[in-house]
């Protein structure tokens, strides 16, 4: 087994409150995400990679993420949002790592949290230590030589009554079912960036409009004037792309704010088809920059000897960069 001592620095707010709206916070009153949702999301990234190459699914175990320092709080739509550093760990058995640093490649701008479709959580991750051994539990928390993990950052370990709430998480699944569901998991066949200027500031607004002009674009109404296919219906075009309730988008929008007026946005289109590329660019006059395949993740189909497993944090963090 082998286990990925690792930071994530949030270049964009996140949030995990589990419906509640406010972000969950250790006895400290710092933000951290639990396991469930670092696990859900790494495991849900290295199935899809996993596919992509005719390979097992790795199993995977992520502990909490904890956060390092000072954090950042903002308010979105009266949902608590934090943006800071965040230390967590992942054990994986060595034949599978290459599938896990990919996934945690990929991660990264997919984003880790909540409202990851409208940009939140996009961050930058790097792998600053490694061990390899017999497998171990990866408990919900740091032992007190994680502390070596951060270096001169600060780091408290959390409550038992924290760790007793995160087992009630693990226990009820909270938004687990959902969330899997969600999340497309069918191999990884193409990531398409784009990027253009607008005038629409706010994402949220933003996907909204080019909801409204793909619907137009493609000739698509809706009964009763709405804009989603409802649930349990064979979904159109537009709500295969962007998402409905329950299903995930295939379309991440990210917007950047500029000095005076307007903004850059950044579009990730996950494995989109054709027409659906072009339909994207007709309607946002947005312009291809990158197209990443599964060889941009996975060099190669065959495992990472453990030679090769990265021991420095420049080696990790070439790893990981894109």
């Amino acid at each position: 087994m082998v286990t990925l001592k690792c930071i994530a620095e949030l270049k964009k707010p996140t949030h995990v409150g589990f419906g509640t709206g406010r972000q969950v916070r250790d006895l400290r009153r710092k933000p951290f995400i639990p396991s469930i949702v670092l696990t859900t999301q790494i495991a849900t990234l290295s199935l899809r990679l996993a596919k992509s190459v005719n390979r097992p699914a790795p199993s995977v175990k992520v502990s909490d993420g904890f956060l390092m320092g000072k954090e950042k709080m903002v308010k979105v739509r009266g949902q608590e949002f934090f943006q800071g550093q965040i230390a967590f760990q992942v054990q994986v058995p060595e034949e599978n790592l290459d599938i896990v640093l990919g996934a945690l490649k990929l991660l990264q701008n997919f984003g880790i949290g909540a409202n990851t479709s409208m940009g939140f959580g996009y961050c930058s991750i790097k792998v600053v230590g490694t061990s390899i051994g017999k497998p171990e539990e990866v408990i919900n928390r740091f032992n007190p030589k994680a502390t070596e993990l951060i270096g001169d950052g600060e780091f408290s370990l959390p409550s038992p009554f924290v760790r007793l709430a995160q087992q009630i998480f693990n226990k009820l699944r909270m938004n687990w079912s959902s969330w899997f569901k969600a999340m497309e998991t069918g191999a990884i066949e193409r990531i398409v960036y784009l990027a253009g200027e607008t005038e629409i500031k706010n994402p949220f607004v933003y996907r909204g409009w080019l909801r409204s002009k793909l619907l137009e674009f493609w000739g698509i109404e809706h009964e009763d004037r709405i804009t989603v296919c409802p649930p349990k219906t064979n979904p159109c075009k537009v709500c295969k792309l962007m998402g409905r309730m329950s299903e995930k988008s295939r379309v991440i929008v990210r917007t950047f704010e500029r000095k005076g007026v307007g903004a850059s946005v950044w579009l990730i289109a996950d494995n989109p088809t054709e027409d659906e590329l072009e339909a994207i660019k007709k309607v946002a006059g947005v312009r291809v920059v990158r197209v990443e395949k599964i060889s941009d993740y996975l060099p190669s189909d065959t495992a990472l000897s453990p030679a090769s497993v990265p021991k420095t944090r420049k080696e990790a963090a070439t790893d990981l960069k894109f």
